[in-house]
């Protein structure tokens, strides 16, 4: 009986010390916890800036009887980086590599006989910065929305048109922007971008005339259309 009693006994407690395990067994596994928001984004890609220009002379007539000034479309790398101040809005820094601008008279009576319209050129861009938006409730496809202000900054005028000592000013800009990433992971995704630059300086040179070196000065409307495309990295 003694025998049989213990045999019970180590039975009943082999059980009781399996019962937890088996119990943690059978439990319902729990859901990975969702990966936490990006905390900074960077677009990177390409852009290309679309002007919509107006000059009012200002001083020795609207360059030389000319009766506009067109900028070429510019191409350039465009960079952007960004910082969630929470979930959906951040702040964000952007600047493109600064193209070579072509400024040309329109309407220049005198373009025939120069064989060119071309005033002069400048080397700027814009640096950025812009408070954001971003739509979070549609899966990979992330819309955003921007508003802020810009700087242009010039690097090098160059004399190679019509005006001599040509010159074209730096100035503060007011953006509007609309765009969207789509993830293909939580980390990697594409961006389109476009944006509104609402934009004017100053601009001038010298015109030779027959009697001489005659000032020409102007005050330019630019307000361009700017397009982004490119890669996104968030992390």
């Amino acid at each position: 009986m003694a025998g049989a009693a213990r045999v019970c006994a180590t039975t009943m407690i082999a059980t009781l010390a399996a019962t937890p395990v088996t119990a943690a067994d059978l439990a319902t596994p729990m859901e990975p916890l969702p990966p936490p928001p990006p905390i900074f984004f960077v677009h990177a890609g390409a852009l290309g800036a679309f002007a919509e220009t107006n000059a009012q002379a200002t001083g020795g007539g609207s360059f030389g009887g000319a009766e506009n000034v067109a900028i070429r479309p510019v191409y350039t790398l465009v960079l952007e980086a960004g910082y969630y101040v929470t979930p959906n809005i951040a702040i964000t820094f952007g600047t493109a590599v600064p193209p070579v601008s072509h400024f040309k008279a329109t309407g220049l009576p005198a373009a025939p006989i120069l064989g060119t319209n071309l005033l002069g050129s400048a080397r700027y861009g814009d640096a950025l910065l812009l408070l954001q938006y971003h739509f979070s409730q549609f899966g990979p496809l992330q819309p955003y929305a921007g508003i802020g202000v810009g700087y242009a900054l010039n690097f090098g005028n160059f004399s190679d048109g019509i005006l001599r000592n040509f010159y074209w000013d730096q100035n503060f800009a007011f953006v509007l922007q609309a765009g969207t990433d789509y993830m293909f992971t939580p980390n990697w995704g594409v961006f389109v971008d476009g944006k509104k630059v609402l934009f004017s300086t100053d601009s001038g040179g010298f015109a030779i005339t027959s009697s001489g070196l005659l000032p020409v000065r102007a005050h330019v409307t630019v307000d361009p259309w700017i397009a982004d495309v490119g890669i996104t990295f968030k992390y």
